[in-house]
């Protein structure tokens, strides 16, 4: 039985996702990160308050993105806010047989357009950033974990093999300061001693590799958790116990969770606690150190002030803080660069500012046909800046803005419905605003259209359904709307990194008015809605026409069903309707494709 967990990690580029086990969902997941022992001179977290990131992971690509200069103007982003060590998240992808470097390595090919190990040693060494290099990934481990140990075996011996390949090339440069193994453990999959011992014995046979390669170069793990279930925190310090007792882990990086939607802040200090005993019981040399998350559960940038909470509430138990990732959601190259000033006026002055926006005014709604509303306002001001806006509809937060701009377009909703709104301004701290005066709409009537011309039609899909939420035949079309269960039989779940495709054979050119399917929202168990849906037509199945696209809507918390849904479409004619469903780095629920006139 798997349960609600999730890594935050993203997979590489071959896998861009990331992945949950949900209770009676199967397992997916992604990858973590970490550093490695504080060479002499390093600050640690323990004499450094408030707490600061020493250390990032960084993602391949991502940082295949970057020229030299790129590269090196990072550095000194990093630098500046006192992070001189840096994680290459991985090396390899076991699966897909790439490395993002020239390797030499039996069957496997580069799949960077640079070598990467390259860039992050040479930039390492000319500013001064010690660089951890992290393995293998592979995203069977999601499905494989510990119960496959013939697998588990090949995974070693692969990271053996990179090893030695990795230390041959690039074990002169002084950066290269230590090692990562990219595969995550966490508390809901290694129920019993034989995952553990199995665990143990991987750890403690790449270790030794290891350590003859390189006896002074650290190695890092990344662990999670998730509270909802799984191993308590009893059984989670007997898990490290037993693993630290036989495997020379140098430092376990612990996830907070925060991010990922594990955790709550309240919760972190248990659970790092518990991880602290394990390692004092078992092997007190071990480091524990925070890996604190920097992203929201929509994969934006966390409010400083969250991210230092988190900081705050673990560092009793941990020696070193890394981040997940500062690369990622904090750098001006990469996004807003007024989270990164924040975060620097915090790193020198020791304190989040607490100065909220001022409160938006003129907030004015319109409604532009029967399914959209357009909001309009005066946009606020702070002492650093505005990140975005925060929008209540019908007193229930409903989304956020990731933009200045003073405006927000509410998109998919009902015909003929009266709709209330205010907003929030926000800045990179997380000081919020007022609310704005209410503004109030009602849309206009919409057409219906009575004939569902794909009702018991045939389809194709891109790819089969998962096994565990399987399409049984014909479900797609059998005009039976799924409940807001997950487990409701109607639904199909996919997880996928491409584009999904999904076309309804009408069996002769028809009229079409509206085009629409059904998703699923259950955000605890990583069950989002679709980044957008692009719809097509064609009357051969080969030439299609796009009819156009509906982006993913603003939508609350809850758990709920949510249409996709064109119409009043004119003059679109077909016999075969095609949607192509991009996700948002989760499982898509999907049920009933209608096509109407």
């Amino acid at each position: 039985m798997n349960a609600s967990v999730a890594s935050h990690r993203l997979f590489s580029k071959e896998t861009a996702v990331v992945v949950l086990v949900v209770v009676i969902l199967f397992a997916l997941l992604p990858y973590s990160h970490a550093s490695a022992l504080i060479p002499p001179g390093k600050v640690t977290a323990e004499t450094t308050s408030p707490p600061v990131f020493s250390g990032t992971f960084l993602q391949p690509d991502l940082g295949d993105s970057w020229n030299a200069a790129q590269w090196e103007e990072e550095f000194e982003y990093m630098q500046d806010v006192g992070i001189d060590q840096l994680v290459l998240q991985w090396t390899a992808n076991s699966k897909f047989k790439t490395a993002v470097y020239p390797t030499s390595v039996t069957g496997y090919t580069q799949n960077t357009t640079q070598d990467l190990m390259e860039l992050a040693l040479e930039t390492g060494e000319s500013v001064g950033t010690d660089i951890y290099v992290g393995l293998n990934v592979n995203d069977d481990w999601f499905f494989k974990y510990a119960n496959d140990p013939i697998w588990l075996d090949q995974e070693e011996d692969a990271a053996i093999a990179f090893a030695d390949d990795l230390w041959t090339k690039y074990g002169s440069y002084s950066s290269f300061k230590g090692w990562y193994l990219s595969l995550e453990v966490e508390n809901w999959n290694f129920p019993t001693a034989t995952e553990w011992g199995r665990l143990a014995n991987y750890y403690d046979n790449v270790i030794a590799h290891l350590k003859t390669l390189s006896p002074n170069k650290p190695v890092v793990i990344s662990p999670y958790f998730n509270p909802a279930g799984g191993l308590n925190l009893a059984g989670w310090q007997d898990m490290w116990e037993y693993i630290l007792d036989v495997a020379p882990i140098d430092v376990i990086a612990l996830q907070d969770g925060v991010g990922a939607g594990h955790a709550t802040t309240g919760q972190l200090a248990d659970w790092f606690a518990a991880t602290q005993s394990a390692i004092a019981n078992a092997r007190p040399t071990t480091e524990l150190w925070a890996d604190t998350e920097t992203f929201n559960l929509d994969f934006q940038p966390m409010a400083i002030q969250t991210m230092v909470d988190d900081m705050d509430a673990v560092q009793p138990y941990v020696t070193n803080y890394l981040s997940f990732s500062f690369n990622h959601y904090i750098s001006p190259q990469q996004g807003n660069s007024l989270y990164y000033d924040t975060y620097k006026d915090y790193y020198d002055n020791g304190t989040v500012e607490t100065v909220a926006p001022t409160i938006p005014a003129g907030l004015s709604a319109t409604a532009l046909d029967s399914q959209t509303v357009q909001l309009l306002w005066t946009g606020s001001t702070d002492n650093i800046g505005v990140v975005g806006y925060q929008i209540y509809r019908n007193d229930e937060w409903v989304g956020r803005t990731y933009t200045s701009l003073s405006e927000f377009t509410d998109v998919q909703l009902d015909a003929s419905t009266a709709y209330q709104y205010k907003i929030q301004a926000i800045d990179a701290a997380g000081n919020l605003s007022g609310f704005s005066a209410t503004a109030n709409v009602t849309t206009p009537a919409g057409a219906s259209y009575p004939t569902n011309l794909a009702l018991g039609k045939t389809y194709t899909a891109s790819e089969p359904a998962h096994a565990n939420y399987p399409d049984s035949g014909g479900q797609l079309t059998d005009g039976i709307r799924a409940t807001s269960n997950f487990g409701d039989a109607e639904w199909q779940g996919y997880f996928a990194a491409a584009p999904l495709e999904f076309v309804v054979d009408l069996g002769a050119v028809s009229t079409i008015d509206e085009i629409n399917v059904g998703f699923l929202q259950d955000k605890p168990l990583y069950i989002f809605l679709p980044k957008q849906v692009e719809y097509f037509v064609s009357s051969d199945n080969i030439n299609f026409t796009s009819v156009g696209v509906v982006s993913k809507p603003a939508v609350g918390e809850a758990t709920r069903t949510k249409d996709y849904k064109m119409t009043g479409l004119s003059g679109v004619t077909g016999r075969y309707v095609k949607a192509k469903v991009t996700q948002l780095s989760s499982w898509i629920f999907m049920d009933e494709f209608e096509v109407r006139t």
